[in-house]
């Protein structure tokens, strides 16, 4: 039984879908499983589709115990020439909702001519769901999601798929595709972008996907949802999974620290998001030196001195965290490697309501471009170029960047005047050089207060040593003295009972003798 609305009803599961406004010419076509109307009938929903003359924008299928092969062969969708920024707000969808199989080929001869790039195919709330192998052979499609569905998806419901642009599962127990034997040389769909919501794994690994996806371009990783989830994952395993990714997103409540080296071997990044994160260790983006943009996210609190070396960026996006706060002393250095030039390779934007412009923002946006201004703190857009330059020279920036163990290769312009790395590492060595130098002329005032402590260590411990010796001795008295007298309280114990055993016998002998004479009686 099928129904006209203006509405896509699917709408209310999926609530990420947005619908155009009404219109008599894009009607949303609502259809519910009925086993009395298909006995008297005799033809099935999906045979009926062919004498629906006008297009429908959305189709939506609930209850339907069995989807069969080319279930949708008179269904034609055609491109609705809109505008590319309104495409998302103009999708064409089948959903199915509560649905138990899905048949081989079943969208085998769907037509949808120069539309694919707008149509959309949901499976929502079908826990019991089968997935047939090829069930999504001749697909061809913008994006395809699984919503509440039998989470043991078979790498073989993909077999002969062709295109599809965005693949979403979004299922707190998914644990991974389920690999065959011949999984590897069916696998040829190419998919350009992967979302995983509410991960339930705590571990990602390479098993959890096992085939390549050569094609896959963007991964998104979430779980805002699932206590004690996703956590952690291979690099190394999950490198070899995705050889071409280009984009890496993490949104996660249960990570909250990038340990060293965690994306070693994503060499090939452009794009980091990070959202959730509270700590970057030292060398967290190591071996990541084509990042186009780096985002860090709304919660970063604390940065190691070394989070941000052995990588570039152009872009180091710091602007939703508003908690995190610079302070000289600790992040000096340790963004000292993003040198401010003419050119402007890499630029860090902080959030607008820094409390204060530090000797750090300072340093990194002495030749920034007017463009970028409105990107900035308001305490550093807000100031006067006279106001910047006089407490640029305050800050100090050569004897600042004698400090830094790591330091741009390109060298560094101060107040007009170029300096070469290789000049402040020659400064850090012969400044321990002179350190060296000076401990050695005056060692005469080290070793004379050094030999008076040594003699005072040895009176001390002297010391200590008789008093341990006094202490046994009256310990060991104290001992003595109590072992005589428990001696002592034993003869006198035993003297006692002796007497005592003594008069018991007389009593005893005396009481004998009454009782024999009253028998002579």
């Amino acid at each position: 039984m099928c129904k006209c609305t203006n509405f896509p009803l699917f709408a209310l599961i999926d609530t990420s879908y947005l619908s155009k406004p009404r219109s008599p010419l894009n009607q949303d076509l609502f259809c519910t499983y009925s086993n009395e109307l298909l006995k008297e009938k005799n033809t099935t929903t999906f045979e009926q589709l062919k004498y629906f003359y006008f297009r429908f924008r959305t189709l939506t299928f609930a209850n339907y115990p069995n989807l069969p092969t080319k279930a949708f062969r008179f269904v034609h969708f055609e491109s609705q020439s809109v505008k590319q920024t309104h495409k998302a707000n103009n999708r064409n969808v089948l959903a199915f909702i509560n649905i138990e199989r899905a048949e081989s080929g079943l969208f085998e001869e769907l037509s949808v001519s120069d539309s694919h790039d707008q149509l959309i195919i949901s499976f929502l709330n079908s826990p019991l769901l089968y997935y047939a192998n090829g069930g999504l052979s001749k697909l061809n499609c913008y994006e395809l999601k699984f919503l509440n569905t039998n989470p043991k998806i078979p790498i073989d419901f993909f077999y002969q798929a062709v295109y599809i642009y965005h693949l979403i599962i979004d299922n707190p127990s998914f644990t991974g595709f389920m690999s065959s034997s011949n999984s590897k040389s069916l696998f040829t769909v190419e998919i350009y972008k992967l979302s995983i919501k509410d991960i339930s794994v705590r571990y990602l690994q390479g098993k959890h996907f096992p085939v390549i996806f050569n094609s896959m371009n963007e991964l998104v990783l979430e779980n805002y949802h699932v206590n004690r989830g996703f956590r952690s994952f291979n690099n190394r395993e999950l490198a070899q999974r995705f050889p071409n990714l280009r984009s890496l997103k993490i949104f996660s409540c249960s990570i909250q620290h990038i340990i060293s080296r965690m994306f070693e071997h994503f060499n090939q990044l452009e794009y980091l998001t990070l959202d959730g994160i509270t700590t970057i260790e030292n060398e967290a983006f190591f071996n990541l030196y084509h990042l186009k943009i780096l985002n860090l996210g709304k919660n970063i609190l604390r940065l190691d001195p070394y989070a941000f070396i052995h990588m570039n960026t152009n872009n180091l996006l710091l602007n939703q965290s508003h908690m995190f706060q610079l302070n000289d002393e600790k992040h000096f250095c340790t963004f000292a490697q993003f040198v401010p030039t003419i050119d402007f390779k890499t630029f860090v934007q902080f959030s607008r309501n820094l409390s204060d412009c530090s000797c750090t923002l300072r340093y990194l946006y002495r030749h920034l471009d007017k463009t970028f201004m409105p990107f900035t703190p308001n305490c550093y857009s807000n100031s006067s170029l006279y106001i910047l330059t006089q407490e640029e020279r305050i800050c100090h920036f050569e004897q600042r960047l004698l400090q830094c163990d790591i330091l741009p290769s390109e060298g560094i312009t101060i107040y007009g005047k170029y300096y070469n790395v290789s000049y402040f590492y020659q400064q850090q060595i012969s400044k321990q050089k002179y350190d060296l130098s000076i401990i050695f002329h005056y060692r005469i005032y080290y070793i004379i207060p050094l030999f008076i402590l040594i003699i005072i260590l040895c009176f001390i411990i002297r010391k200590q040593k008789q008093r341990h010796d006094s202490t046994y001795k009256y310990l060991n008295r104290l001992l003595k003295r109590k072992r005589l007298a428990r001696n002592e309280n034993v003869s006198t114990t035993e003297t006692f009972d002796m007497i005592y055993q003594h008069t018991n016998e007389n009593i005893h002998d005396t009481h004998s003798s009454r009782i024999s004479r009253s028998t002579k009686v």
